[in-house]
């Protein structure tokens, strides 16, 4: 299914998804073949990411945050999980993993779509039952993973390449770098500036394609210092139509 790419960038500089941070990740040696490191301009490496990102027509994602949990006020949940798809420019469905705090933070698992202007979520309780999730599309600046990566990758500050990494017999460029929490508001809607969130970022040698990024830091005061945001991206322009439930 083909939807043209309208991806909105609000958010010049999101530092999230793309941002940079040196995760204990390890750089091993990937085999792009012969060693052009030295003559790689990191500034034209992500640039050439971002616009290949952006120009994609649907992904899939898997975010979790290691072991700790981030807030998702729209169905006042904390996250543990939430992983599905993305078609562009207004398509999302996805498997969330929570604690309700409205039930003494018991673990639940819901299934969102967002088409439009529209949400709808899964009772917790009974999975054949949709509900409208108020509020609208998480995509509509609560939760959005393609903005999410333009806005890190144009809000990092001094990127550098930090080493090579093959993951899934994908040769790649890792790329660390530093943003300012508060141009994260696509991964929490509740981020404030002033604290230095360090990722990293996994680029595919001979696509461009962003398949990885690790944010360090929290997002606001109430998240732990040290929470780790993984974000993954797969099955590139590949994913089943979304159509409301």
């Amino acid at each position: 299914m083909k939807v043209k790419t309208q991806a909105r960038l609000w958010l010049a500089g999101l530092a999230l998804v793309g941002g940079m941070a040196v995760v204990a990740c390890g750089g091993g040696d990937g085999d792009g073949g012969e060693d052009d490191s030295e003559s790689l301009d990191v500034a034209v490496l992500l640039d050439s990411a971002v616009t290949e990102f952006l120009e994609l027509e649907s992904f899939n994602f898997a975010l979790d945050f290691d072991g700790n949990t981030s807030p998702l006020e729209q169905l006042s949940v904390d996250m543990e999980t939430i992983a599905g798809d993305v078609i562009l420019p207004d398509k999302l469905k996805a498997q969330v993993r929570a604690k309700a705090r409205q039930f003494g933070g018991i673990n639940v698992n819901v299934t969102l779509v967002g088409v439009g202007e529209d949400a709808w979520v899964t009772n917790p309780f009974d999975q054949s039952m949709w509900l409208p999730l108020e509020g609208g599309n998480p995509l509509n600046g609560l939760f959005n993973p393609s903005e999410g990566v333009a806005a890190v990758i144009r809000g990092a500050a001094n990127p550098m390449l930090a080493g090579e990494e093959e993951v899934d017999g994908v040769a790649m460029w890792m790329v660390e770098g530093t943003v300012d929490s508060g141009d994260l508001k696509a991964f929490l809607e509740s981020a404030v500036p002033g604290y230095d969130v360090k990722g990293t970022i996994w680029i595919g040698k001979t696509d461009n394609i962003i398949y990885r990024i690790h944010l360090l830091g929290q997002l606001a005061p109430e998240e732990p210092v040290d929470i780790l945001r993984r974000l993954t991206f797969s099955s590139f322009n590949d994913v089943e139509p979304i159509e409301p439930p």
